[in-house]
């Protein structure tokens, strides 16, 4: 973790567990990736790092997005900054090569770039803190690591260095220079040999070759170099070189310290991105109430899920959802094809959001943080294994409830159907009954109506969180009937409309 994401790096970490399985089922894997990564080069960000329990890193992170949602001069030069080291990440990927050509010393030149882009960004800081623009812990932060890291990798008289060993080169077509370096890996003597693939004597240039790109008082055979003073200095003589194996451990030096702080911007560029697609998809956004993690509490007014709105642009049926203090499992029954997967789905990716610390798809919203966010879905058949569907259903049921905790949000998708539907009633009885005298937190869809018609005789026997019912609501006559894709509390109707939905889906009647 870097600097922006955090109030105090040197607390216990609080993350919040979420299984490669539950980011599949939440669709939370292909959704955040597409929203952290493309946006410079190829450089992966291991997005899953920020989810917190930390109350106090929520409040954090909505600081410096209220602000920097305020500040677009400022998010263009942070993405600037971000360019700038996606290419010096990119640099790392360079094939080793004896030649370099025009369109890699241009790359080779955003390390001067980034000099720039970084300095430019601490003037944004330092300007708007003059006039009392920033009021976040975390942008105050900032302006002080972009200044450390200044400090660090670059020299007072960078700018000055550059021209004088790079200057110029990045015009011609291709060069090679020899160079030698001492044990600690920095540049003592650099030479012209090579350009344009033809050996490079003095006297052989010509004015039509190099035109106005020569300067006077600059011989383009390079002499003997002083000692480098910083990873950066290094790095530009190294850039000139045909050795690749020391430019990369030059290169890793420092891409290593600006690492931290690269990982931390993209964040919040990516929450301004998430910001922006809910904004043109006319999705209202809000900051949650942070509530009290044992209370276990989560509800929202008009929620959609952020996935489908821009997976589908829009089309969602907004849903209000409360669970009651103290812990309270929903068993959602109703018409198929209504909408109850997308509901449990919605849940789960409000409350992640809401634990990166971003504004959550709703008019109004409280939440309490959860340690772990747990799904249990029935998939299709492993033919491969030899216990059958109802054995691999029972494995997942297992491994859930033993991730799970008093304090997770545990989402079960249907997650018993390899069984005649007696047994699955049972089996459903005894696994909601083990969740419910754990006191867990969630949501269980399934068809079983009698699952959710013995919640009341559960409540009186048993302790533990309370057990309720919650319909997906059907439209219509007998003769028509539609799903209207609300959820709200109410009995089991005892009916998922099969025959409805067959008639909607071939015409036969």
């Amino acid at each position: 973790m870097g600097f922006l994401t955090t109030t105090d790096i040197h607390k216990p970490a609080s993350p919040l567990l979420l299984t490669d399985q539950a980011l599949t089922d939440l669709m939370l894997n292909e959704y955040l990736n597409r929203i952290f990564q493309g946006q410079h080069g190829d450089h992966t960000l291991a997005w899953a790092q920020f989810f917190t329990t930390d109350p106090d890193d929520l409040l954090y992170r909505r600081e410096v997005l209220q602000e920097l949602a305020e500040s677009p001069a400022l998010v263009e030069s942070i993405s600037a900054v971000c360019k700038c080291l996606s290419q010096i990440h990119a640099l790392q990927e360079m094939p080793a090569s004896d030649e370099f050509y025009a369109e890699s010393i241009r790359e080779f030149s955003v390390l001067q770039l980034a000099h720039s882009t970084m300095l430019s960004l601490s003037r944004e800081l330092a300007g708007l803190s003059a006039n009392g623009g920033i009021r976040s812990r975390g942008l105050q932060e900032l302006a002080r690591v972009i200044d450390g890291k200044i400090t660090a990798n670059f020299t007072s008289d960078f700018e000055t260095q550059w021209q004088a060993y790079a200057g110029g080169l990045e015009q011609l077509g291709s060069f090679r220079i020899r160079f030698t370096l001492d044990p600690e890996l920095h540049v003592c003597g650099a030479a012209l040999t090579a350009i344009q693939k033809e050996k490079f004597v003095k006297s052989s240039f010509n004015t039509h070759v190099l035109k106005e790109m020569r300067q006077p008082e600059k011989p383009w055979e390079l002499t003997p170099l002083k000692e480098m003073k910083t990873p950066t200095e290094e790095l530009v003589r190294v850039q000139l070189s045909n050795n690749q194996k020391q430019f990369q451990q030059a290169l890793q030096r420092i891409t290593a310290d600006l690492d931290d702080l690269y990982q931390d911007l993209l964040f919040y560029l990516g929450a301004l991105r998430y910001m922006r697609q809910m904004k043109k998809t006319e999705t209202a956004l809000c900051y949650p109430k942070i509530l009290p993690a044992d209370t276990k509490e989560f509800s929202a007014k008009t929620m959609i899920n952020p996935i489908l709105t821009v997976f589908k642009r829009g089309g969602t049926v907004p849903n209000d959802i409360t669970f009651q203090p103290g812990g309270e499992i929903l068993v959602l029954t109703g018409i198929n094809q209504g909408g109850k997967t997308t509901f449990l789905r919605t849940v789960g990716v409000i409350q992640a959001l809401f634990q990166l610390g971003w504004p959550v798809p709703a008019t109004e919203a409280a939440i309490s943080p959860v340690d772990r966010i747990v799904t249990v879905f029935s998939h299709e058949e492993n033919t491969e294994l030899q216990h059958g569907k109802l054995g691999q259903e029972l494995k997942t049921i297992r491994a859930g409830l033993d991730l799970a905790t008093p304090y997770s949000l545990l989402l079960c998708n249907e997650p018993i159907t390899g069984t005649s539907p007696m047994e699955n009633l049972f089996l459903s009885r005894e696994v909601l009954t083990a969740c419910k005298l754990q006191g867990y937190k969630g949501i269980w869809v399934t068809h079983i109506y009698d699952l959710a018609s013995g919640a009341e005789e559960m409540n009186h026997s048993l302790s533990g969180s309370t057990i309720s019912s919650i319909i997906a609501v059907a439209v219509g006559s007998d003769e028509q009937v539609s799903a209207s894709y609300h959820i709200e509390r109410g009995n089991p109707q005892f009916t998922s409309y099969a025959k409805e939905v067959l008639r909607k889906e071939t015409g036969i009647f």
